[in-house]
């Protein structure tokens, strides 16, 4: 089991496997009733990535229709050739539909095992909600999604305690894991609504019957809230609120670390905004609301790296009847903001369908929402579903290929220039110690220290390192995992760079295997251009965060970036 290491995309998210000794293949991505967003020709690359304990010559997937599902076979083909350190990545292209995905390991051309099935892999519509309590529920019973092809994460199924405490932190790390379940009644929506669905799944219901596709939620919705304290939020003004907590950045925390843990690895079709009442309290509202919406549509994109990232708003500010101060700033927001759609007219639900407060949904008014919803995406005077350019999935970092679940691993510059390194992992088999190796090239690797294993256990177990002396700017860190019979196995690769060097020129990580980050000193980066070693130009980003390049071939590249004051840089970088 000695598996050769790789350098793996930085800043992505670090995806929980186990590697054990029964099944010779097991599958890190994608998992069961996860969306893909499609792109405007109704395809969808569905990335695959996986482990592997005995030799192969190749990896092979496979895509089955589903009966009844919309849909068209993909034949056994070819996403990995001769895969070593015990992991694999590849890719099937697929068009609007559901699918059971099936992989297998080839050797001698024979088949090694029995093939690994993952089923409900969609190729459909991704959504990201944000808004007060007519967004995020609770006034009234929910409507469930009455189709199995209506999905989200549902907080409280996998770890409700883990995932309270999220809300007194803003952790990440304490979001659940991509665990897909149908849209019930009661069910959550992560990254930020607990326990109830409200209307959304009846809009799920009313989009699979007409696209003939999937359809996934993420929801930040979160009762009480306003845009002015996202806009805050997002921009770290402080405020004060009896039970929004500014200190860890909600309610924009929410939509922020939605973006970094969910939305790369399925894709996003848009944002579906349904803010409006409770900004009526605030001063000078019309022109606020406006200038907070801007703001936080801004932020998301500079956040996102997709400056098309589309957004719906809703006419939405009904407190026993219509506010047409805020219906005049949605309407100016949509008119003068690009890549800004006209959502749900949810004005036009009058007290009938609002409960004794006259602003809350009540049943017959969540119907009406979905409905008003599902009007505004599938408008045929807007053809947003058409004119709107979704942002597609990324390449997921390979898995970890250790026989623990391994679900932290990251390291951070302490104030007296030492390195702390901290992991957890969620089980462990045959565990005897991990040894903690650090490098200044992400190639040779030297070991530093040692934490022993919990040998064989089913729970959270935290682990931490401090490196008292990191002997460079930029320095690499990888674990090296033991188990009692002496096999070992390799970490992904993480880097830290000095806190003094942080706003310095540099290209980060390097070498590296998926992405890269570009910074400037003085100056933001304005655009990156990637040379390949004869100086054809292979790859151009503007206003880059981070930059995808685990579609270019392993070697030296060199990477120019303009920044904002018109300044050029030019580094080497290694693709590993």
């Amino acid at each position: 089991m000695n598996f050769k290491f790789y350098a793996p995309a930085l800043f992505l998210i670090l995806l929980a496997t186990s590697v054990s000794f029964g099944q010779a293949i097991k599958i890190a991505f994608p998992s069961t009733r996860i969306v893909i967003q499609r792109d405007q020709t109704n395809k969808a690359k569905i990335n695959i990535t996986g482990t592997f304990t005995k030799a192969v010559d190749r990896i092979e997937a496979h895509l089955k229709t589903r009966s009844g599902e919309a849909g068209t076979e993909v034949a056994w083909t070819t996403i990995s050739s001769n895969p070593t350190g015990g992991v694999f990545s590849g890719s099937l292209t697929a068009i609007g539909g559901r699918y059971d995905l099936e992989v297998r390991g080839i050797k001698g051309g024979a088949q090694i095992e029995a093939p690994v099935v993952i089923e409900r892999v969609g190729v459909g519509e991704v959504f990201f909600i944000v808004g007060h309590s007519n967004a995020a529920g609770g006034s009234s019973p929910s409507i469930g999604a009455s189709s199995d092809m209506v999905s989200s994460i549902n907080p409280q199924a996998i770890d409700p305690d883990k995932y309270n405490t999220y809300f007194s932190t803003g952790n990440p790390d304490l979001l659940p894991p991509m665990i897909f379940s149908q849209l019930c009644g009661n069910c959550g929506m992560a990254p930020g609504v607990k326990d109830i669905s409200f209307f959304w799944g009846k809009l799920g219901d009313l989009l699979v019957n007409q696209l003939k596709v999937p359809v996934l939620f993420y929801s930040a919705a979160f009762g009480g809230t306003n845009m002015e304290q996202t806009y805050m939020a997002a921009y770290d003004i402080p405020f004060s609120h009896s039970f929004v907590n500014y200190n860890i950045r909600m309610p924009y925390v929410n939509i922020r670390n939605g973006f970094k843990k969910y939305v790369p690895l399925t894709g996003l079709r848009g944002i579906l905004s349904g803010h409006g009442v409770n900004d009526r309290f605030v001063t000078n509202a019309e022109q606020a609301f406006r200038t907070n919406n801007i703001g936080v549509i801004a932020k998301t994109r500079q956040e996102s790296g997709y400056n098309d990232l589309a957004w719906m708003v809703a006419i939405s500010g009904w407190a026993d009847g219509r506010i047409t101060y805020l219906e005049n700033a949605q309407q100016s927001i949509i008119l003068s903001t690009t890549n800004v759609w006209k959502g749900a007219a949810l004005n036009d639900i009058d007290n009938s369908g609002r409960n004794a407060d006259h602003v809350h949904f009540n049943v017959a008014g969540q119907n009406a929402a979905a409905q008003k919803w599902f009007e505004a995406i599938t408008s045929t005077s807007t053809n947003f579903l058409a004119n709107s350019k979704p942002l597609l999935a990324k390449t997921p970092d390979l898995p970890t290929p250790l026989p623990v679940t391994l679900v932290k691993f990251k390291a951070k510059t302490l104030d007296n220039q030492r390195n702390l390194l901290e992991w957890s992992t969620t089980a462990e088999t045959n565990n005897d110690y991990f040894e903690i190796q650090r490098s200044d090239d992400a190639q040779a690797f030297e070991t530093i220290g040692v934490r022993e294993g919990m040998g064989d256990t089913k729970t959270l177990v935290d682990y931490e390192y401090t490196d008292e002396k990191p002997f460079s700017d930029i320095v690499y860190y990888r674990l090296k995992q033991v188990d009692f019979d002496g096999t070992f196995a390799f970490s992904r690769i993480i880097a830290v760079i000095k806190k003094e060097e942080q706003h310095a020129d540099y290209i980060f990580p390097n070498p590296t295997g998926s992405t890269v980050e570009v910074s400037a000193e003085g100056s933001d980066v304005a655009e990156v251009t990637i040379f390949d070693n004869g100086g054809r130009i292979v790859l151009v980003e503007k206003s880059p965060t981070q930059i995808d390049v685990s579609e270019l071939k392993k070697g030296d590249y060199i990477v120019q970036a303009k920044t904002q004051n018109g300044r050029i840089i030019r580094k080497k970088m290694i693709k590993l």
